[in-house]
């Protein structure tokens, strides 16, 4: 299928393959369901991070209908800005083993969890990853 040349971003209605990191061939596909960037590195279903590899091999296919269970990028949403800042400023606000102190630049986890929500939605189109479910 031809790549219209209006798109923005030459990752839009792609289904791309990201590989583990480690070695051990772990990898998986994932579909962009919009004209909007994507990650260089996911955390893979096992929490392997992995990377967006062979570039070459992507497929632009913008009518593809992902099966339940599979993973495809979306627009951040507020709703899930929050969601995601709320879950991990509790992490790194309670985690004492952590390399990373937020103690030490906000007086409390609820301006982590504004701060961290403004970083997720600082640029338009910013990308989440979801789960395709039967509903």
């Amino acid at each position: 299928m031809t790549r219209p040349s209006n798109l923005k971003h030459a990752e839009a209605f792609c289904i791309m393959t990201y590989r583990a990191e480690d070695g051990s061939g772990e990898e998986e596909r994932i579909w962009n369901s919009r004209d909007g960037v994507t990650p260089f590195m996911v955390a893979l279903r096992s929490g392997k991070p992995a990377q967006h590899v062979d570039w070459h091999r992507d497929e632009y296919n913008p009518d593809y209908q992902p099966p339940v269970g599979s993973r495809i990028f979306v627009d951040m949403t507020p709703e899930r800005a929050r969601e995601l800042a709320e879950r991990n400023a509790t992490h790194y606000w309670e985690d004492a083993a952590a390399a990373y102190k937020p103690q030490q630049q906000y007086r409390t986890k609820a301006d982590l969890v504004q701060a961290l929500m403004h970083s997720y939605l600082e640029r338009e189109g910013a990308p989440d990853i979801i789960e395709v479910t039967g509903a």
